[in-house]
């Protein structure tokens, strides 16, 4: 029998009153939670049981998904960041899985989230990307490979994907001018890019060194097969380490560096950069308007 005396405390959860669970909110939790698996589960997991967790200690009864306030999830979000201490992006990520259950129940919360300040990238300057080069520079094929592919991921913007998919025949090499066809961008969609001519030389090099092998990826490994983007990861890590590069330089930084230096270069024109990087939306675009860490450096040196 249950005991409807004392109906709030947890150990009544389960007791049913009129053929209404006494722990609304449990049964709430676990409805959403079917609709979830991985880590997108575990993390919403974790975020409604921290929830409760503060709610208890906030107030007398067990949270309501069909009754909760935006007052309350406010109270919450200055817990977070107060309290806890918690930046932007992992506020946010506890706030997700509430939003998630409150909509649940057919209604809409009116707290945001945290806004995200985009902090300064770190990109490279043109001496930064020589010495970058000149560190992998030398005299096997595979040297003239690893100039060639970081190459067209500086210097044309692809993504480290892109050029790993590239076949020789996709590249065409002119005296004065040289594309590239991406066959399979995101999305699956098909551009077509102009090279520069430091990346048309670099290419011709590469070609030439290239070993002639059956097969016609243009990048191959060691041993003549397709290379791992974690290769690739790895040559261009341990390449900024020997050119004195103190911060942390990926495949993307390449991509990244080449977005900033274009814009800077062609006064902000953001259509012609997602159409060179493969953008679908421009809005995606917009996140390479802001200044690099080294410019940002620049304008406050003297206030």
């Amino acid at each position: 029998m249950c005991d409807f005396r004392g109906a709030n405390r947890p150990e009544d959860a389960s007791c049913n009153v009129e053929g209404r669970l006494m722990s609304d909110w449990q049964t709430q939790v676990n409805k959403l939670l079917e609709d979830y698996e991985g880590v997108t589960h575990e993390r919403y997991a974790t975020g409604l049981a921290s929830f409760r967790a503060w709610y208890l200690q906030s107030y007398p009864d067990e949270p309501d998904a069909a009754l909760l306030t935006d007052d309350e999830v406010r109270d919450y979000r200055v817990y977070l960041t107060g309290v806890k201490g918690y930046k932007a992006a992992t506020v946010n990520a506890y706030l997700a899985p509430i939003r998630a259950i409150v909509r649940a129940q057919g209604r809409m919360l009116k707290v945001k989230g945290v806004k995200q300040v985009q902090q300064p990238v770190e990109t490279l300057d043109a001496r930064d990307l020589g010495r970058l080069i000149n560190a992998v520079d030398g005299p096997h094929w595979s040297d003239k490979r690893d100039v060639a592919l970081i190459n067209v991921m500086a210097r044309a913007g692809l993504r480290v994907s892109e050029a790993l998919a590239l076949k020789v025949g996709d590249v065409e090499l002119g005296p004065r001018s040289g594309k590239l066809l991406v066959r399979e961008g995101k999305g699956l969609k098909s551009r077509t890019l102009a090279l520069s001519s430091e990346a048309r030389d670099t290419l011709k090099a590469y070609l030439q060194a290239r070993p002639k092998v059956a097969g016609d990826l243009l990048f191959l490994s060691r041993t003549h097969r397709a290379l791992d983007p974690r290769d690739v990861q790895r040559m261009v890590t341990e390449a900024a380490r020997r050119a004195g590069i103190k911060f942390t330089v990926t495949p993307h930084t390449l991509r990244h560096s080449f977005a900033t230096r274009f814009l800077a270069k062609n006064q902000g024109d953001i259509a012609t950069l997602a159409t060179i990087l493969g953008h679908a939306n421009i809005s995606t675009t917009t996140r390479y308007l802001h200044p690099n860490a080294q410019r940002v450096q620049e304008m406050v040196e003297g206030i």
